[in-house]
């Protein structure tokens, strides 16, 4: 049999793959056995899978641990809390509660010395614009009865005692919120010859009239163990100050003292900023502070500052009109004893009965009446002492027996606050002023160093609040006028006529004065005017007829052109020039001033003049 021919590659495929894939065997023994092909670099070491999850967890905590160790770059922030703490005073250092009840609500009253080394001085309130009433009178001065003429002016503003009380609580604690005044502050400014106005002319005005209340004390602080302290003699001095001060009727007269004496027919003008019953309101609280409101309060100043009429006389009463009278009063007395609880009151009305059963005028009608209100004064006593043995009401203590309730009195929420320039001299006629106010309060802190956080705060017993605004400008008239009325160039002088301010009223000379060059404007005559001690009366006193005025010269041919309103840009119309004589005078001042015959003798301000002019006659 022959031989068969075979392919070498196909002799030797076999052999070569089972080479290829020993091959490959020890490959993967190597890998798998010898070296491990799964591995990764983690930072500089080789990590097998094995140990990866251990060495990341480790990375993880060196990592976690280095950021705690570093503190962040910020900026620190800027301290509130004293600014925020320092607006809560004297809150601050009041202990915070245990336990807040949810309802109701229970007002806080400040225990003593809460505020105990935290306050300030309290602000006080600046005033508003002040409000003026001006005039001219003739008051009486001095205890011998002298009458003098004075300009006067009244500056008034409004107190916001609500406000202030509230400062006050807190800064000084509940228990010294009560406002307690001490007598306002004015001044006044002239207008200077160029018509402006300038803050150094303003010049302090001594009020009058005005309480007579004394200086505020001076208080020095000493050390006494450790601590400054007040000396004990000034503060027994202090003490009574205060005590003084706070007496109602005294801050009543602080606050609106009343006007100076005036003889009639001249008389004050109230300062109104309200209503003229709200003023009486306001003295009210002040008058009669343990009793409620009056419903009818007191009129201290007369209607727009007359005097106070006189009461009419009460003409005899007839049997009848007593009789109704005592039934009127039995009944206001039972009213009252129901409301105050007095038995006292009710006794009086039952006393009531038996002055009506023992009037022989009495009726049938009256006594029986009068039983009646015998019956309902024993009831009402029943009452009251009924009352008294259950023990107090709800809500309430038990009244003391014969003693009545009291009504406990809103204060009001603003109180007007005036005062008065009308010293004689003090303000010059003529002038043009402004005024200005500020309000005073006593300090309840004064005399106590270690209630404040600077203890010579403590030295201050009365506080200043700021200025007012000025108020507008108010023209003191001249107490004197004159005009002239005609000229004589032969003997070189001029007729006037004249005005005077005297006794209250305004009077003129009954024969024409003179002017002549180089002499003063004055002269003497007597003239009808009201007596003093009966202004309805007629006097013929002596009156001095004085002008601030000297003559200068005169021109018996000056040209001069009359002025009118008309409808020019300017509003003037200017009449067709005309001579006339012309008077030339110096005033105190130095001053010229000229005056023209021609333009005087129709003067309106002279026609208002005349018809100002005091008449004996009625008119």
């Amino acid at each position: 049999m022959a031989k068969q021919l075979v392919n070498p590659i196909e002799r030797h495929l076999e052999k070569a793959v089972l080479g290829v894939t020993g091959l490959l065997l020890v490959a993967v023994i190597a890998l798998y056995l010898v070296t491990s092909p799964n591995q990764i670099e983690l930072g500089q070491e080789k990590v097998s899978p094995a140990a990866i999850d251990a060495k990341v967890a480790q990375k993880t905590a060196d990592v976690e641990a280095k950021l705690g160790k570093v503190e962040p770059k910020t900026e620190p922030p800027k301290p509130l809390f004293e600014e925020f703490a320092s607006t809560l005073q004297p809150l601050k250092s009041a202990p915070l509660p245990m336990a807040v009840a949810l309802s109701p609500e229970v007002p806080i009253v400040d225990a003593a010395g809460t505020a105990t080394g935290q306050a300030d001085l309290v602000q006080v309130n600046r005033p508003a614009k002040p409000t003026l009433t001006f005039g001219r009178a003739t008051i009486v001065a001095g205890g011998g009865g002298q009458v003098v003429p004075v300009d006067w002016v009244t500056v008034s503003s409004v107190f916001d005692v609500k406000a202030q009380s509230e400062r006050q609580r807190l800064e000084y604690g509940a228990i010294r919120s009560e406002v307690v005044y001490a007598p306002p502050e004015i001044q006044r400014r002239a207008r200077r010859p160029d018509g402006s106005w300038s803050d150094e002319d303003w010049t302090d005005v001594k009020a009058w009239p005005a309480a007579n209340v004394p200086p505020a004390p001076t208080i020095k602080l000493i050390e006494e163990g450790g601590k400054p302290t007040a000396d004990k003699e000034q503060a027994k001095i202090l003490d009574k100050f205060a005590s003084d001060l706070q007496v109602p009727k005294t801050q009543l007269e602080i606050i609106r003292p009343m006007p100076p004496e005036m003889v009639r027919p001249t008389r004050w003008s109230l300062p109104v900023i309200g209503s003229y019953r709200e003023v009486m309101k306001q003295d009210d609280e002040y008058l009669n502070p343990a009793e409620p409101p009056s419903p009818d309060p007191l009129d201290r100043y007369g209607v727009s500052g007359e005097a106070t009429k006189p009461k009419a006389v009460v003409a005899e009463q007839t049997p009848a009109q007593v009789i109704a009278r005592s039934f009127q009063e039995a009944q206001r007395l039972l009213e009252s004893a129901k409301t105050n609880q007095s038995d006292n009151d009710a006794i009086l009305a039952g006393n009531l009965y038996v002055d009506i059963m023992s009037n022989r005028d009495a009726t049938a009608a009256d006594k029986t009446r009068a039983e009646k209100l015998k019956g309902e004064a024993t009831q009402v006593k029943n009452d009251i002492i009924r009352q008294r043995a259950m023990g107090p009401r709800p809500g309430g203590a038990q009244p003391v027996a014969g003693q009545p309730v009291k009504v406990k009195r809103d204060r009001l929420p603003v109180q007007q606050v005036w005062a008065h320039d009308a010293a004689a001299g003090s303000i010059r006629n003529g002038e043009t002023y402004q005024y200005r106010m500020r309000f005073r309060i006593y300090n309840r802190l004064a005399g106590l160093p270690d209630m404040f956080r600077k203890p010579e705060l403590a030295k201050t017993a009365l506080i200043a609040g700021e200025w007012s605004e000025p108020s507008d400008p108010v023209h003191i008239e001249p107490s004197s006028k004159f005009f002239v009325t005609s000229d004589n160039q032969k003997d070189e002088e001029a007729s006037l006529e004249f005005y005077q301010w005297f006794g209250g009223v305004w009077v003129k000379p009954t024969r024409r004065m003179k002017a002549t060059i180089g002499e003063p404007i004055s002269d003497r005559q007597r003239v009808p005017a009201p007596a003093i001690d009966n202004p309805d009366t007629v006097d013929n006193p002596e009156v001095d007829f004085v002008a601030d005025a000297t003559v200068v010269d005169f021109d018996f041919d000056r040209s001069v052109r009359e002025r009118k309103p008309g409808a020019t840009p300017n509003g003037v119309k200017f009449g067709s020039p005309s001579p006339s004589c012309s008077m030339v005078y110096v005033d105190a001042e130095g001053k010229l001033h000229e005056r023209f015959v021609l333009l005087d003798k129709v003067h309106p301000e002279k026609r208002k003049k005349t018809a100002e002019v005091w008449n004996p006659k009625p008119r």
